[in-house]
């Protein structure tokens, strides 16, 4: 298990801070799936009270990827090869459907908002952070939903992306790299602009599906490395 040491927050009221402290911890590996908070010690290493600690991890909670079980405490969820195959499954569904009705609404705002995201992409990769480059693919990724014009497929894809979040951490820790590849979006971000939906919508699945047998296999080593314990 990775040793985690969280530095000091200044002000306790910063709930937000704490979140994202906790998330790229997660993130990272530091905390490694199933694996239990111990909230005095993140609190004595914060410098925060309990309460607002508590709170954020509430809200991790509420955002999927920390799972609270009574009389035991606040555990980062366990990872199953099946939940991968469940969301990745979902996620290629909803691709589809995203893009064709995003598809006529496209204008000059949809490509520069498109363009806009997948440079942020490109710069939290090249500053190898994994937890911004995780949070801006995500963002580039969900474009699509919020051009769609449909409000519960908008709302399905935000409850998918927590822990589409956890799955490309853990893709990454199976490469044992920080970030993927910069080049990794430009054909999706070119056929969005272009002419042809099915192609856009073809290589979107191809995008999902990229090493994804790489990731089964790390998460299949981690369900029997648990199973040991």
């Amino acid at each position: 298990m990775a040793k985690l040491d969280f530095s000091p927050i200044a002000d306790t009221t910063r709930r937000a801070e704490i979140v994202a402290l906790l998330r790229r911890a997660i993130l990272t590996g530091q905390l490694e799936p199933g694996q239990k908070l111990n909230e005095l010690r993140i609190s004595e290493q914060m410098r925060v009270s309990r309460a607002p600690l508590r709170e954020a991890m509430r809200e991790l909670v509420q955002e999927g990827i920390l799972t609270s079980i009574p009389y035991a405490g606040t555990f980062v969820i366990d990872v199953t090869a099946k939940d991968i195959i469940d969301a990745y499954s979902l996620n290629k569904v909803l691709d589809e459907f995203a893009i064709e009705l995003a598809w006529p609404q496209r204008d000059q705002r949809f490509f520069d908002e498109l363009d806009r995201r997948h440079e942020a992409v490109k710069q939290a990769t090249r500053a190898l952070d994994t937890t911004s480059q995780i949070e801006t693919a995500l963002q580039l990724h969900g474009l699509i939903y919020e051009w769609a014009d449909n409000s519960v497929l908008l709302e399905t894809w935000q409850r998918l992306t927590s822990r589409l979040q956890m799955y490309f951490a853990l893709h990454q820790r199976a490469r044992n790299e920080p970030v993927p590849a910069e080049d990794l979006h430009e054909t999706y971000a070119a056929l969005l602009k272009g002419s042809d939906m099915r192609a856009a919508q073809r290589h979107a699945r191809e995008h999902i599906d990229g090493d994804f047998e790489e990731l089964l296999a790390y998460a299949r080593g981690l369900e029997k490395r648990a199973s040991k314990n």
